[in-house]
């Protein structure tokens, strides 16, 4: 409960991840991450993101509290790590995160968390329905809903970013994308 106190803190009055969770430590990085208690994970996690977290990239946080699983987004920007809104996720008996085997702390990317976010939620959404997945029959629906999501990627365009000698970032559109902005204002 103490730290979903502290991760509410974070996001209401704008307290670094840092700050609130310096007292938090790792007990042993080698340990594989399927092997540790709700705590210990949550403390890899918060670690992880305030010490490598790549800038510009978020990650999922997830907390259980009481059998509760709550859930923010945590986003790395000017050397901090930001703290969204948390939110309900599970109810009792969820799992918070299904890591890969062998998957350690030095070993983590955010497309591991991400990942292990994704098949968590394939394996809670089937434990409401009363079903127990098999390890197949869950990659097979999170290779559809990676399909999925990077055909929306895709049709999705990037933006293109410049640095300037000021070391600010300059958004640069083509001159399509320019006409379609114009058209949208003038409407």
């Amino acid at each position: 409960m103490e730290y979903l106190r502290r991760l509410q803190e974070c996001h209401e009055k704008h307290i670094s991840i840092k700050q609130a969770f310096f007292r938090i430590g790792m007990t042993d990085d080698g340990k594989p991450l399927k092997q540790l208690k709700d705590q210990e994970e949550f403390s890899a996690l918060v670690n992880w993101a305030i010490n490598k977290l790549p800038l510009f990239q978020s990650m999922d946080l997830r907390l259980k509290v009481s059998g509760i699983i709550y859930e923010t987004l945590l986003y790395k920007c000017g050397g901090q790590v930001r703290v969204g809104k948390i939110r309900r996720k599970d109810q009792v008996g969820a799992i918070a995160y299904d890591w890969p085997e062998g998957a350690v702390y030095d070993s983590l990317k955010v497309d591991m968390i991400t990942a292990s976010v994704y098949r968590a939620d394939i394996i809670n959404a089937a434990k409401m329905n009363g079903k127990l997945l098999t390890r197949q029959e869950i990659e097979k629906q999170e290779n559809s809903q990676r399909e999925w999501h990077s055909a929306i990627q895709e049709t999705i365009p990037k933006i293109k970013l410049v640095q300037t000698e000021r070391n600010c970032w300059d958004v640069v559109l083509t001159e399509e994308e320019r006409e379609l902005i114009e058209e949208f204002l003038e409407v």
